[in-house]
């Protein structure tokens, strides 16, 4: 687990303003919501399933709980996470509703246990503030249009003393290793997308977007700005991915 520095050098207006057209993210994904699981596994060489599965292993699970999946796709963390609840309640909530048509309708869970799914917008959700209990996103916010917006929404809907996570792409830190990473996300993945898509488009946002994203460290402080506290992440497969968390204060 890595905390985050807050002493460190302040580049709000890189991390704040990061910025992705609604509409454009949308294209995006209906496009490719019938191949995005398949597609996913295969450019990142299975270990998507392991990320998801470790992000799901953060959550202290309690009977009755409330839980966001935010930009919850086709509802593969979703799932899993109502698979660890006897009841409560689980809602995901995505901007494409071709990616939510996806969805497999299992639920796994308690017979006191609800599983809904939404389409809204990260940015702006209707529910009420302090709702949940656990907020949770994967590979989402790299997809929003105002990334401060969402990280303060699931800030808002989430209870004092509930806990958000996300899990998303990172940027390694390894000299070595991170001329392989970038050269694999720039040069070959646009390629594998036109091999499983037809198109190379998809995946050149993809890259595009991975270069834009703010690094673990800013994220965390992003984390921070908005009024999370113990702000932490842990980086996965050689930082090829990140888990961060944050709690929302009690008082």
């Amino acid at each position: 687990m890595i905390t985050v520095n807050s002493n460190a050098r302040d580049d709000s207006a890189s991390e704040g303003n990061f910025s992705t057209s609604k509409d454009r993210v949308k294209q995006v994904f209906s496009g490719i919501a019938g191949d995005y699981d398949r597609a996913n596994s295969f450019i990142s060489f299975g270990q998507i399933g392991r990320w998801r599965s470790r992000l799901i292993s953060e959550i202290y699970f309690q009977s009755g709980q409330r839980v966001l999946d935010l930009g919850c796709g086709t509802g593969v963390l979703t799932t899993g996470i109502a698979e660890r609840l006897d009841s409560g309640e689980v809602i995901g909530v995505d901007l494409s509703p071709e990616m939510i048509s996806q969805r497999k309708d299992e639920n796994d869970g308690g017979e006191d246990l609800s599983v809904e799914f939404e389409v809204g917008d990260a940015t702006s959700l209707d529910f009420d503030t302090g709702y949940f209990d656990v907020v949770t996103s994967a590979f989402m916010l790299r997809n929003v249009d105002n990334l401060t917006a969402a990280i303060s929404e699931m800030r808002r809907v989430v209870k004092p003393g509930g806990h958000v996570f996300t899990l998303e792409l990172a940027k390694p830190k390894a000299a070595v290793f991170r001329p392989v990473y970038f050269t694999y996300f720039n040069h070959v993945l646009p390629w594998v997308g036109k091999l499983i898509h037809g198109s190379r488009d998809p995946y050149y946002h993809l890259t595009t977007s991975l270069k834009r994203f703010p690094d673990q460290d800013k994220l965390g402080r992003l984390f921070e700005r908005v009024g999370l506290q113990d702000v932490s992440y842990k980086e996965l497969t050689f930082g090829i991915a990140a888990i961060h968390s944050g709690e929302k204060p009690k008082g």
